[in-house]
């Protein structure tokens, strides 16, 4: 009951959190770290309080709790602003979601010190807890995984856990007949039917509090994200994690995205384009009956909804597919003129991804000899170029140049990019013009009158000189893009700061080493350095296996494409290995596990390191599998060598303090691993400090053992 308590806690909350408050990566690391180190705290103190608590009603507490708090998170932006899709600052949704993960988060860590005092041997105790939390946390983790999005909702499913968690407490509190687990199984199914029912209309009539003045058609959760189909003035507008995504009808953006390859490239007949088809060329396709449109985007559940609410428009085709498999299923079997790669603002990896050296890579694959790649940025460069802006560009134009031989920007508001393994063509405003009257379409924006302006000579000037010389490129390996779109959009104080340390390579990585050598210092040296350098161990174990975690998630997405149900996967993985590691070296009862448990750890820090980028897209998922289930059994097995260390000379110590200072590690994981090493150091650095603190871990075992 833990694990699934805990699980929905973090997983529910954080995804309310994330779609309220426009997350992206810098943003989930933060609220997993305010999550975990509000765990570490409530185990901490939990095991520092005498007086006994009912673990029962700690766990109805918690699930009334967890029932409000979510509601109440989907509102929250209202505290900020009653502006429909504006982006909420990042220190602002840090605060927030902080003081929303706290209560939560305490109760959780909390039950795990009150469980574990109710076992006779500590070790026993503690292990038993920590191995039952991982399977609970397994069957969570992948019911979540599986049912957010298709069946249910977000919000319906945090209400129903609940629900069924209160109702389960009290029966085996009170009821303690040998027939109660079944009587809570039979009553399981209706009971979640019921809250199903009366809860299907709660996401729309708190969207219809949340976006005041618009009519709410559709109200909804996929597995990408939260979604809401409103409407107003006859326009329809789509809201992806409370940001507006795309709005129909806008021939503006139709125009920006057909109009100026169609004038470098008039021939062109066959599109391939990334990104929701019918908010963008399917509101010219008609216009252009010789192009055959191929629209790709994952989400099969949004194309319903908006067919549902908006007769589709245009001859285009749509297909549902990840663009990375794509790219990479259709590599040297199909072929298109044009490539146009909408993917919206790069606020995350997930986006960012369609906008690598690789993809642009793969994408060359798929273009003809003389074809034509697109980039419809959001940045504006038609008055004058930030910094910001220009650093931006000058990243994607030199990612794009690993490929191909010619890159053009175009300026404006939005600003394009093109790029060809030939020739772009000219950007004389005389031929331009030409092309544009021989489309046989009036366009209303991209007439000739704003031509005339937008290609002015003086503003190509500008804009070329104010790119940067810096030749650094967006890479898996080293994915800048995110953090500099972060930093374009934020507005000083906090946001900026934090963001311009991810850019800053050789001085952030001591925010990392300096807390670890501080708590390596105090527990190896001493008279009880045995004992205390347990807790050096319940650090590491935290620390590598969350960061190692969100790594392979990482590479997984960026290199071979991710559907949620493959995700799910990965997550059951982990957690399996994570629960039958735990069980395994709690039947050895060896006094020596730590050392094993290190090795494959560093063994399978080198093995990813050496293999990553080698491997096929299509065992991506097994290898991915192999290595997490191999990384959470050696962390299971820390997890109890750490355990065996920390409690044998004093089995009445906190027991809440070993899996707080665990749970702290994982905290420090979870925000530097993807928020700031990733991009401040590349995936290669990030895999040797792991590799280098578990051989400080494995030294430091040996010599509090062994050295005296």
């Amino acid at each position: 009951m833990l694990g699934l308590y805990s699980v929905a806690g973090q997983v529910l909350l954080l995804r309310e959190l994330v779609s309220s408050f426009n997350g992206d990566e810098l943003f989930i690391g933060w609220a997993l770290f305010g999550w975990l180190l509000a765990v570490a705290l409530g185990s901490y103190l939990g095991g520092r309080l005498e007086r006994k608590v009912s673990a029962a009603w700690l766990f109805v507490v918690g699930a009334v709790l967890l029932a409000l708090m979510a509601p109440a998170v989907r509102l929250c932006p209202l505290l900020i602003s009653d502006v429909v899709g504006q982006v909420t600052p990042f220190g602002t949704a840090a605060v927030l979601s902080t003081l929303s993960m706290l209560p939560i988060g305490l109760i959780s860590g909390w039950l795990f010190a009150v469980l574990a005092r109710e076992g006779w041997r500590t070790e026993d105790a503690i292990v038993t807890i920590y191995l039952w939390e991982g399977l609970g946390a397994f069957v969570g983790g992948v019911m979540i995984a599986l049912l957010v999005g298709g069946l249910m909702s977000n919000l319906t499913l945090t209400l129903s856990l609940a629900v069924l968690v209160v109702v389960s407490v009290l029966l085996i509190r009170y009821d303690q007949r040998p027939g109660t687990t079944w009587i809570i199984i039979t009553l399981a199914l209706p009971l979640l039917s019921g809250v199903y029912a009366v809860t299907a209309g709660l996401d729309e009539a708190l969207d219809r509090i949340k976006y005041p003045g618009y009519q709410v058609l559709k109200s909804f959760d996929s597995h990408y994200g939260r979604h809401s189909l409103v409407s107003r003035d006859s326009v329809l507008v789509l809201l992806t994690d409370n940001k507006a995504e795309a709005a129909l009808p806008d021939v503006e953006t139709a125009e920006n995205l057909l109009i100026p390859p169609l004038l470098c490239r008039p021939e062109a007949r066959d599109v391939l384009y990334f990104g929701r088809g019918e908010f963008g060329p399917a509101q010219l396709a008609t216009v252009f009956p010789e192009l055959r449109i191929t629209a790709v985007d994952p989400r099969r559940f949004l194309g319903e909804a908006v067919d549902d609410v908006t007769p589709f428009i245009g001859a285009i085709s749509r297909q549902t597919d990840d663009p990375v498999s794509y790219l990479a299923d259709r590599a040297g079997h199909e072929w298109y003129d044009v490539i146009i790669i909408d993917a919206g603002e790069p606020d995350n990896y997930r986006t960012g991804r369609l906008l690598t050296s690789e993809f642009f890579a793969r994408a060359r694959g798929l273009l003809n000899e003389n074809g034509l790649l697109v980039i419809p940025t959001g940045y504006d460069t038609d008055r004058y170029v930030t910094d910001e802006t220009a650093a931006i560009l000058s990243l994607l134009r030199n990612s794009l140049a690993a490929s191909f031989e010619n890159v053009v920007l175009w300026p404006g508001a939005p600003t394009i990019i093109m790029a060809s393994p030939t020739t772009v063509g000219s950007l004389e405003v005389d031929g331009i013009l030409q092309r544009l009257e021989s489309l046989g379409y009036e366009p209303v924006y991209l007439n000739e009158s704003y031509l005339l302006d937008r290609l002015n000579e003086f503003k190509i000037d500008r804009l070329n000189h104010a790119l940067s010389d810096v030749h650094r490129t967006n890479s898996v390996e080293r994915p800048l893009l995110t953090h500099l779109h972060g930093l374009y959009r934020s507005h000083g104080g906090f946001d900026q700061t934090v963001l311009s340390l991810c850019q800053q390579r050789p001085y952030g990585m001591l925010i990392v080493v300096a807390p670890l050598l501080g708590v390596l210092a105090w527990t190896a040296l001493g008279r009880a350095r045995r004992r205390r350098f347990g807790l050096f161990l319940y650090l590491t174990a935290g620390l590598v296996s969350i960061a190692l975690e969100l790594l392979s998630f990482y590479v997984y997405q960026t290199t071979a494409g991710s559907l949620y149900a493959e995700i799910a996967a990965l997550v059951g993985a982990f957690m399996l290995g994570l629960a039958g590691g735990t069980y395994y070296a709690r039947k050895l009862q060896s006094r020596h596990l730590e050392y094993p448990a290190l090795v494959v750890l560093l063994c399978a820090v080198a093995v990813f390191l050496l293999t990553w980028q080698r491997v096929d897209w299509q065992v991506a998922l097994a290898y991915h599998l192999m290595f997490l289930f191999v990384v959470a059994l050696a962390t299971g097995s820390l997890f109890v060598a750490a355990t065996n260390r920390y409690y044998e000379e004093r089995p009445l110590a906190n027991r809440g303090a070993g899996y707080a200072v665990e749970l702290a590690g994982s905290a420090l994981g979870a925000l530097f691993t993807l928020t700031l090493l990733l991009p401040m150091v590349g995936i290669t650095w990030l895999l040797i400090i792991l590799g280098a603190v578990l051989l400080t871990a494995l030294v430091g075992a040996v010599c509090t053992e062994y050295c005296y």
